[in-house]
């Protein structure tokens, strides 16, 4: 057992691991970087009003089939499919990081590079895309955003079909405070940009890029 013990050590040792991704909502996002001329600008979408978070900036992507070889692939797909841009335009294609989120989402992030950008080459999918708009990095290299906080809490309560569920502390013999909410604020990020509001998932990704960006570039 012991050399059974040595070997499962070795074998999970240095691996990038998120214990509990199969119960995650898995998605992957692509951060565009399109030069026009000199200038490096990053790519938004407008999320159509008839979907989730409608109305709402985001990156192209979505959620992570069982027919992508991985999460570079979604975002390759997912960004054809909601802006028309090929993959082949996309250049330098590299996974940032993952983003784990309260809500039990799991965002992987990749950056790619799409060289001399134009408007015209894009096929937005109505469906799923309003519009989408060019923000300079160096807006965002230059520009702190607005931090707000909200609360995140876990609640003791749950309904189960119409029928409201405790959570049984007296059961498992934990602490009775656990018989109140509880939980602890979280930061939000706000960059407002040409009346566009860039927030959420996709503020905290950019805000951590611009951060990342100022030190190492």
């Amino acid at each position: 057992m012991e050399r059974k013990l040595n070997e499962f050590f070795k074998e999970i040792d240095g691996k990038d691991r998120i214990i509990g991704k199969e119960k995650k909502l898995n998605y992957s996002v692509m951060v565009l970087f399109c030069k026009i001329e000199d200038e490096i600008n990053i790519l938004f979408e407008k999320r159509a009003m008839n979907i989730a978070q409608g109305g709402e900036v985001s990156f192209p992507g979505g959620k992570i089939e069982k027919e992508d070889k991985n999460c570079i692939e979604t975002a390759l797909r997912e960004t054809f499919e909601e802006v028309g841009i090929k993959k082949e335009r996309i250049t330098e294609v590299v996974h940032y990081g993952k983003l784990l989120i309260p809500t039990g989402q799991l965002i992987d992030v990749q950056f790619g590079v799409v060289e001399n950008f134009c408007y015209e080459e894009l096929k937005l999918n109505p469906d799923e895309v309003e519009k989408i708009f060019l923000v300079p990095l160096k807006f965002f290299l230059e520009t702190e955003p607005r931090i707000e906080k909200v609360m995140v809490e876990n609640r003791p309560k749950y309904l189960k079909g119409n029928e409201e569920k405790n959570f049984p502390v007296e059961e498992l013999g934990i602490p009775h405070r656990y018989e109140k909410p509880w939980g602890r604020e979280r930061e939000i990020y706000f960059y407002n940009y040409a009346g566009e509001v860039i927030w959420g998932i996709t503020g905290e990704i950019i805000y951590s890029v611009a951060k990342d960006m100022k030190k190492n570039v």
